[in-house]
């Protein structure tokens, strides 16, 4: 929430008039004159408003997720053999793949989930189904998510699937990510 001692620092910062923030929140130029100055103590519905306002004003030049992602997506389904999803992985030079099922996520594979498994088990792997070592399904975001969501889901994620409409459209790596500095 915006703090209320703040609004004329954050409207001066974005290169705002009190006229041209009042215009934007709906709210007169003098109640965003008493603010800044102290001298009335607004309405929550009027500070919500104007927190609105400079939000929008905030993310304008943000990417959003679909000018940052991959809209190819290629994936694997959990009945593929680890061979084909390595097969997969080196001839498209990617080290993660989604595991979908009826058009959504139910798990990944990772190369480094490949290295733990030839590195534990001492049999052939080829063979053994995606199925068997899958992980947590990746996080999905709305396509018109900004780029902040994107970043904090990759601190925790190898990558972030985005979704239009109930459809999965496209993968955001930290690759694609880096790509769109």
């Amino acid at each position: 929430m915006l703090e209320i001692e703040r609004i004329g620092r954050m409207r001066r910062q974005l290169g705002l008039t009190q006229k041209a923030l009042a215009k934007l929140a709906g709210v007169s130029q003098s109640m965003i004159a008493k603010i800044e100055c102290g001298k009335i103590d607004p309405a929550y519905s009027k500070v919500i408003r104007i927190n609105d306002a400079l939000s929008r004003l905030k993310s304008k030049d943000k990417k959003r997720a679909t000018d940052i992602m991959t809209p190819d997506l290629i994936s694997i389904s959990p009945s593929d053999t680890l061979h084909r999803a390595s097969s997969i992985m080196r001839s498209k030079n990617i080290s993660q793949l989604p595991v979908m099922e009826g058009g959504r996520c139910v798990g990944s594979l990772s190369d480094s989930l490949m290295v733990d498994l030839l590195a534990s088990h001492s049999g052939d792997v080829k063979m053994l189904t995606v199925s068997k070592i899958m992980r947590e399904s990746l996080p999905v975001i709305p396509a018109n998510s900004l780029s902040d969501v994107v970043i904090d889901l990759l601190r925790h994620y190898s990558a972030v699937l985005v979704e239009r409409q109930g459809k999965v459209v496209g993968i955001i790596t930290k690759a694609d990510l880096l790509r769109a500095i």
